[in-house]
């Protein structure tokens, strides 16, 4: 149970990380503006902290999440499916039955079906 406060805690710091460097891009960003000065990019203490604050949120994420399980196959049971499980959008009124009826349509070879 301690991980998961020291990860809420990480993730809270790579926020405020995040928050803190979008700010800073902002004022450099209007600093440039002000001096008419053109943007060539971020400076590397900026990409360096926004680096940073990823890497921390990511941490404290992984510690939130707990221990991380594998997927068994054994365990998911095995079904199987009969009919689509969404009959909602099951539809038996639609055109393809108009089109069935033209003659123009009735006279062309049939394509065989590739398996």
């Amino acid at each position: 149970m301690e991980s998961r406060g020291v990860g809420k805690v990480l993730v809270l710091a790579g926020l405020a990380l995040l928050l803190a460097t979008g700010y800073q891009t902002i004022t450099y960003r209007e600093h440039l503006r002000l001096t008419q000065q053109q943007f060539d990019g971020l400076p590397l203490t900026l990409l360096a902290q926004l680096l940073t604050a990823v890497a921390v949120c990511a941490l404290g994420g992984l510690n939130v999440s707990g221990t991380l399980r594998p997927i068994r196959v054994s365990d998911v049971p095995k079904t199987v499916v009969a009919r689509p499980q969404r009959t909602d959008f099951v539809v038996f009124n639609h055109r393809g039955g108009l089109l069935a009826n033209l003659p123009q349509l009735q006279q062309l070879p049939m394509v065989p079906e590739i398996r």
